[in-house]
């Protein structure tokens, strides 16, 4: 049964997995209550499925060695000099709850509204159930993948934009 899962997962990533990279950057992050933004490590499974999905992830060359932990805090002004140019930014919405509009983002720092995937309309959240549903990985790959490729990619899995 587990095969078969797995093969039926791999069915639907066809084409997605053997394609070239899009050349689109991809940040995923989420702003904690003390104003620390909480970013992955560039060895972790959700940059991984970024790049499965044809994206890089940014910030890139986060320190892997330093402890165990998948995820790390950054300074805002860190953040912003590490990820103000990416095409797409994601927040994470399984700690705090989901965003409803980008000023809800906005309001949770204001030096978000530089950053080129604001400014080009390119910001996305997570659905709050997105890590508590172990067989939606091959869904979430195809939501950045469309993401990442798709002008309007309509209705997904765990992400919607937020405007």
């Amino acid at each position: 049964m587990a095969e078969a899962c797995f093969e039926n997962e791999m069915k639907n990533l066809e084409g997605i997995l053997e394609q070239e990279p899009t050349g689109k950057t991809a940040a995923f992050f989420y702003i904690s209550s003390n104003g620390y933004v909480n970013v992955r490590k560039s060895g972790d499974y959700v940059a991984k499925m970024i790049e499965m999905a044809g994206g890089a992830y940014v910030p890139h060359n986060l320190a892997e060695g330093e402890n165990a932990l998948s995820t790390m805090n950054m300074q805002m002004e860190s953040f912003y000099w590490a990820a103000r140019e990416a095409d797409f930014i994601i927040y994470n919405s399984a700690i705090d709850g989901g965003l409803k509009s980008l000023d809800e983002l906005l309001e949770k720092s204001g030096l978000l509204a530089d950053f080129k995937a604001v400014k080009d309309g390119n910001v996305w959240c997570t659905e709050q159930n997105l890590f508590q549903e172990t067989m939606g990985l091959g869904n979430m790959i195809l939501d950045i993948h469309r993401m990442l490729t798709e002008e309007d990619p309509g209705e997904m899995t765990y992400l919607y934009r937020l405007r």
